[in-house]
């Protein structure tokens, strides 16, 4: 899957789709796991993959529904986020979307689909991040979204 026209600055040698190492790097679990793997890394952007199965929580019958679509969305950043942390030897935080701009649903995806999303961070501090994302199915825009997210301060 492809955006654009994306540098070849991926720092990942190749994706990261051991589910055990995407656990590393999100706190959720299933059933609200909503991301397969960290496809591409440059430090600013990030893209993640995930299969829509029959047995997700948010599919509709036949479609993955707009809160699960939402849901893919902020973990795909939160990915980007965590990797960060990964590689610089920070821990993994927690966090929570504090707004969501502009969203935008075109489509929704169907079961067996493969969703694709790129996170941008446009602005970014230790504890939060605005992100403009985009997922896409077989290269079409399904849904576009600005996502400021929070990470929760050590305890």
């Amino acid at each position: 899957m492809t955006f654009g026209k994306m540098p070849n600055n991926n720092v990942l040698k190749k994706p990261i789709t051991d589910k055990e190492a995407i656990k590393q790097l999100l706190p959720h679990r299933k059933p609200m796991l909503m991301v397969d793997g960290l496809v591409y890394f440059d430090g600013e952007k990030a893209v993640s993959n995930f299969t829509v199965a029959i047995s997700n929580i948010f599919v509709d019958k036949t479609h993955f529904s707009e809160p699960g679509l939402v849901e893919h969305m902020a973990q795909s950043a939160a990915l980007l986020t965590g990797y960060r942390h990964k590689i610089q030897n920070l821990p993994v935080k927690d966090g929570f979307i504090a707004s969501i701009k502009n969203l935008k649903i075109e489509r929704l995806p169907k079961v067996n689909d493969v969703i694709a999303t790129e996170v941008k961070i446009a602005y970014g501090l230790p504890t939060m991040s605005i992100v403009h994302i985009t997922s896409k199915t077989d290269e079409i825009d399904i849904a576009s979204a600005e996502m400021t997210l929070v990470l929760r301060e050590n305890e």
